[in-house]
């Protein structure tokens, strides 16, 4: 990645720059008419598996494990065909997204404050306001349960996109192939997903299937899809960058507080040491998905 990044160097101006840390792995050679799309959702649900399928090699380090092996930001970048219907030549960004379900508390806030802090760079990188083309949210149909992590995950999205950037959102169930030995199971959980999702909806975000018969052809279908809508800043870039704000001011960054703050009192109420606390993030909550 070392072609594709550079360390941060650090500019006077917008607030969140002190967030950025000598570690952070910021764009290198913002292009004005890149066309930037963030893949997200949890670890383990395919987002570094979905990059490498639509660049047709692997880019990508794909986790195998419960935890998560994309700690930074990854980019992949590919050049649209000279014959693309709509953006032809065009340079697209996919940005493999670490998970917000890391096992440790810290971890999530460190997740967000790097997520948060490379969108904003490249969307104030030498004043262009690169907005984003579209964001992905990549969720598991093999999860029989919605646990605590899925709901922040889920919830963190929709505050780093915000309700404008949502038109530009596709939701997306992975691993199908999962379900072979229940196929009943698919659409149970397919609906419990879709009613989970409904306020994303509400904006003009829409589902997609990535399905096992041919993953490849559905994971084209996405991306085409996004590059039909129109490029929006997202609700994190215009909070650091237009208003000033640091990341820890973020409405993404109250809602972790005030989540972590639940679990940590829950835990707390349970007799459950600080260390522990964690484990409530893996608990399941009042949302199953049927078998």
């Amino acid at each position: 990645m070392t072609s594709l990044t550079r360390k941060t160097r650090h500019r006077h101006g917008s607030n969140y720059r002190q967030d950025i840390t000598s570690e952070d792995r910021l764009l290198h050679d913002v292009h004005p008419d890149d066309l930037v799309i963030p893949v997200m959702g949890l670890t383990g649900a395919g987002k570094s598996s979905f990059i490498n399928r639509f660049c047709g090699e692997e880019r990508m380090k794909v986790n195998h494990g419960l935890k998560s092996c994309t700690k930074e930001i990854g980019v992949a970048l590919f050049t649209l065909p000279p014959t693309h219907p709509v953006w032809p030549g065009r340079r697209l960004v996919l940005v493999d997204t670490p998970g917000f379900d890391d096992t440790s508390l810290q971890g999530d806030l460190e997740t967000l404050r790097r997520i948060a802090v490379w969108l904003a760079d490249v969307y104030e990188s030498k004043n262009m306001r690169v907005k984003v083309a579209g964001l992905i949210y990549l969720q598991s149909i093999g999860q029989t349960r919605m646990t605590g992590s899925s709901l922040l995950t889920y919830e963190l999205f929709r505050k780093i996109c915000g309700p404008n950037a949502l038109g530009t959102v596709v939701m997306a169930s992975t691993q199908w192939d999962t379900l072979l030995h229940n196929p009943s199971a698919g659409p149970i959980r397919e609906r419990d997903l879709e009613e989970f999702w409904s306020t994303t909806f509400t904006h003009g975000a829409v589902y997609r299937r990535i399905d096992a018969e041919d993953p490849t052809r559905d994971t084209q279908d996405i991306i085409d899809y996004i590059l039909q809508r129109h490029a929006v800043a997202t609700q994190i870039q215009e909070e650091l960058v237009e208003s000033g704000k640091r990341v820890a001011e973020t409405e993404a960054a109250q809602t972790l507080r005030e989540t972590l703050g639940k679990w940590l009192g829950s835990a707390q109420t349970r007799g459950l040491s600080k260390r522990n606390a964690e484990q409530w993030k893996a608990f399941p909550i009042n949302a199953g998905f049927g078998d």
